[in-house]
């Protein structure tokens, strides 16, 4: 397989993230509350939209109006909201929206980048959204041999499996993640790009749908 980044330069990327301002992780407060709403929102002026990544997992049509671009951690509880609040919108808006996931592990989450890892061994045999859908619903056992576990049930050639999250090749591809969400200044977990327009944290389907009615008008 293709390596993305050289062993140096991904451990390097990974090395000189500096711990973000984390918008929904269990530590912080939560965004949605009203006092916290305007720190959310300047934090959203902050960050630097871009094309998503063409080769990252995605469900939706490439050609849809409306694109989600969502920026995710498997051990951020905030998160799992974040993806319950993505189911909602793919039953409500269909084939309209593509979704887009990305990678940003935190380093405070000790196994989540393993765990971002692990996503993409399995994205390499069509399983992500099944693998990804199985992290969020097991957030307290992400080791090594649970992550395995889950590939088993899953019904994952798992010889292949360890030897891809043995492999530098996803390893660099989510360290290349984890680079450019600093080059983005993203804020913390979860962040939505829709259209390009950023929100962050788990915030109410409402705010999700006001965005994207206002983008499927234009």
């Amino acid at each position: 397989m293709k390596s993305f980044l050289s062993a140096g330069a991904a451990a390097a990327a990974f090395l000189g993230l500096s711990t973000l301002a984390v918008a929904g992780t269990p530590s912080s407060p939560n965004p949605d509350d009203c006092k916290e709403r305007p720190r959310a929102e300047a934090s959203e002026k902050q960050v630097i939209p871009a094309t998503p990544r063409a080769d990252a997992p995605a469900l939706g049509r490439a050609d849809a109006k409306v694109t989600v671009e969502v920026w995710s951690d498997f051990e951020c509880s905030f998160c799992a909201r974040g993806a319950e609040t993505v189911k909602a919108l793919r039953e409500k808006y269909g084939e309209q929206l593509r979704i887009v996931f990305r990678h940003n592990p935190l380093p405070l989450h000790k196994q989540a980048r393993l765990a971002a890892i692990a996503a993409m061994a399995a994205h390499e045999q069509g399983k992500f959204w099944e693998y990804h859908d199985a992290l969020f619903a097991n957030q307290s056992a992400l080791d090594r041999a649970s992550l395995e576990a889950l590939a088993g049930k899953l019904k994952l050639d798992m010889d292949r499996f360890r030897r891809a999250l043995d492999s530098s090749t996803w390893t660099n591809y989510v360290d290349m993640d984890l680079a450019e969400g600093q080059r983005r200044r993203l804020a913390g977990t979860p962040t939505f790009f829709v259209n390009g327009k950023p929100i962050i944290g788990a915030r109410p389907l409402s705010v999700f749908a006001e965005t994207i009615d206002a983008e499927l008008q234009r």
